[in-house]
């Protein structure tokens, strides 16, 4: 495999800084415009000068700043976030039951990801660097320094988990090869980032001990840096520049490739751990014949310019002719007259006053609305500016809020589409670092049985599929009509499980350990197929339910790829099957044989219709019957109607093994006594 030079390192880092050189000038300055940072210089002691004094001096410009960006910026920004864009890992064929445990053991190591980075608040800032910078990039890595405490080493040193940690990476930080016209045609991205000295020397030490000595110099000196916390530039005297390649998995490199450098030296490369490129990017807006992307603020900047040009000339005219001015011709007297309540007079000497109204700039006003008014319709925001009709009718609400979030769906879209990748990336890591500790504590203890089946795969995406979720309150909304109708119409006609997947489908509804009760059958039926599957012979329960197991495994052995299993795996299914059968037809000739005793004597007698002949008194005679006997009789009949009730509902080949179960075991054999025991789901 070959490896990079230090010099062709510093190649590469350079030509892709020189190529985007620009952009990135147009990327920081993005973040100041949106905080209202228009100009370079801060004079406000100087604005107060003008103001108390009345003019304006000649070698300074009144700049006032009316910042439309910002509000622009913030529009975009809720819209997507309205919508509460997400990635879920659906089964990729619906019908598979491997499939389908397989995405829901993949959503809950995505969710149990989200909540350890905290992804709400960190999907604003996503969505803030998406709108404002142009594009969003994520650094994913498993972290074994984060999690839960599992053990200590044999230093006594406590041992974690481990967790996945998705960085934040701005855009401005990252080059790429000038070579490159599109995303997926670039084939390595160049993380820059600041690293503190002491942990720079922590790195060293375990990679480079070579270098230790030109570390102590690394430090020395002041960077000046740009902080996107505050959109301002500082110098740093503790840190160092550090550069990280990525490079994509290729024909000339199967597994990628990666390495840590600096100016002076490589610290460590090697492959990418499992071949899996941890760089994800997406852009707002895309640049032709580049796989970098520009902000909304490229198409504002113009217009913001003029909008603060002419607002500044306005005040300029407002602090030089603004108050009102009187002409008196030489040699007229002005004095003070009398004062009446509301009146105010003076006394004129000479000829009439002439009094020049001030300017208040107004000959710049319409020009200046003019361009507001051009930089909302270039932006796609001129319904923002637009008097609001009555919204008093519901129907006319909705079609106005559905009609404005349709011009957001391309950008919402694209940010989607980089939930998708996260989502991907994580999967595809989680099947290498993840172990069975993980697996069971974020699925839950019965899903121990299927860790193997979560980690059987490296393609993600051969069982499952992600595609977007939408999380606001109209989809959401959405589903639970639907299901609500489902259940209003059709309860009837449906089984408590099934009753149980509908409630747990709903978005504020689903608590698995209130409806657990209700869809336990089906879950315990689930793993066994899926360990059957496997080629593993699960154990009969001692609370199975076994009449609906036997619906399960007949119905899984109907399916027309149960004939492509391999003949031991076929076995093992009928075999299933056979011993549910059997504890099913034992338990209901227990049940039947408990209740069966003395029949009742007592109750007044009941002539029935028949007769018969007593030997007693040599006669044929009507038959009398104690009432509680006729009680008794009736109710055995009723419990054996139910059972034939049941077994109707079990397929044919079933009904037919229990009834010939049901022959055998009308004498007691113990070869036919199955023994069962409790199963740990």
């Amino acid at each position: 495999m070959p490896k990079f030079t230090l010099s062709k390192l510093t190649k590469m880092r350079q030509d892709g800084k020189r190529a985007d050189d620009v952009l990135f000038s147009e990327q920081r300055t993005n973040i100041l415009l949106k905080m209202g940072d228009h100009y370079k210089k801060k004079a406000n002691s100087i604005y107060s000068e003008m103001r108390s004094r009345g003019f304006v001096s000649k070698n300074q410009k009144l700049r006032l700043t009316q910042n439309h960006i910002h509000r622009i910026t913030n529009i975009y920004e809720n819209a997507i976030l309205q919508g509460d864009p997400s990635a879920v890992a659906v089964p990729y064929n619906e019908d598979e039951l491997q499939d389908v445990k397989d995405a829901q053991l993949s959503n809950s190591v995505l969710e149990w990801a989200r909540n350890s980075n905290d992804w709400e608040s960190r999907k604003a800032r996503n969505v803030h660097d998406f709108v404002n910078i142009g594009e969003v990039f994520g650094k994913i890595r498993f972290d074994y320094d984060l999690g839960q405490t599992i053990g200590v080493d044999s230093e006594g040193k406590e041992v974690k988990a481990g967790e996945f940690v998705v960085d934040r990476v701005f855009g401005f930080d990252m080059k790429r090869d000038p070579n490159a016209r599109s995303e997926e045609e670039n084939p390595w991205w160049i993380h820059e980032q600041m690293m503190d000295i002491d942990e720079f020397k922590d790195l060293i030490k375990e990679f480079a001990p070579d270098q230790t000595k030109n570390v102590s110099t690394a430090g020395k000196g002041t960077l000046k840096i740009f902080d996107a916390n505050t959109g301002e530039y500082r110098e740093t005297q503790d840190q160092t520049l550090v550069y990280e390649l990525f490079v994509k998995p290729s024909p000339k490199f199967p597994k990628g490739w990666y390495v840590m450098f600096y100016e002076n030296a490589i610290i460590h490369q090697g492959k990418l751990p499992f071949g899996i490129y941890p760089i994800v990017v997406e852009g707002f807006d895309e640049m032709t014949t580049s796989p970098r992307s520009a902000s909304i603020i490229r198409v504002c900047r113009p217009y913001q310019v003029e909008i603060n040009r002419a607002s500044s000339k306005m005040a300029e005219h407002q602090i030089t002719l603004g108050d009102d001015k009187v002409y008196i011709q030489k040699g007229t007297k002005l004095s003070n007259g009398g004062y009446l309540h509301g009146v105010r007079a003076f006394q004129v000497s000479g000829k009439e006053p002439i009094i020049q109204a001030g300017r208040n700039g107004a000959q710049y006003l319409d020009y200046k609305q003019s361009q507001v008014q051009e930089m909302y319709e270039a932006a796609d925001l001129a319904f923002i500016l637009q008097e609001k009709e009555n919204q008093g009718d519901p129907f006319q609400l909705l079609f106005r809020s559905m009609k404005e979030k349709k011009r957001f769906v391309k950008y919402a879209e694209k940010y989607e589409r980089f939930e998708i990748k996260v989502a991907k990336t994580i999967l595809q890591m989680a099947r290498h670092y993840l172990t069975d500790h993980h697996v069971i504590k974020i699925a839950g203890r019965t899903e121990a049985v299927n860790v193997s089946e979560f980690k059987r795969t490296t393609d993600a995406g051969f069982n499952i599929k992600v595609k977007p979720q939408s999380g606001d309150i109209s989809s959401q909304f959405g589903k639970i009509l639907s299901t609500t109708q489902t259940l209003q119409y059709a309860s009837g006609q449906l089984q408590p499980d099934q009753i149980g997947k509908l409630i747990k489908n709903l978005p504020f509804g689903n608590e698995e350990q209130i409806f657990s009760t209700l869809t336990v059958d089906d879950d315990n039926a689930v793993n066994d197929i899926l360990a059957l599957d496997r080629g593993e012979m699960p154990q009969v329960g001692l609370f199975d339910n076994h009449e609906f197991t036997i619906k399960s495994l007949s119905h899984r052995m109907k399916k027309s790829d149960f004939k492509f299993l391999s003949p031991e795996i076929q076995s093992n299914y009928q075999e299933k099957l056979n011993q549910h059968e059997l504890v099913y037809t034992q338990q209901q000739q227990a049940i039947q044989q408990a209740n069966m005793g003395m029949i009742p004597m007592g109750g007044f007698l009941t002539t029935v219709n028949t007769s018969w002949f007593n030997p007693t008194s040599n006669r044929v005679e009507r038959v009398k019957i104690p009432s509680e006997a006729i009680s008794w009789l009736m109710q055995k009949l009723n419990e054996q109607g139910k059972f034939n009730e049941e077994l109707e509902q079990l397929p044919d080949q079933a009904q037919a093994q229990i009834a010939q179960n049901g022959i055998q075991n009308s004498q007691p054999q113990a070869d036919n006594v199955i023994e069962i025991g409790p199963q740990a789901r």
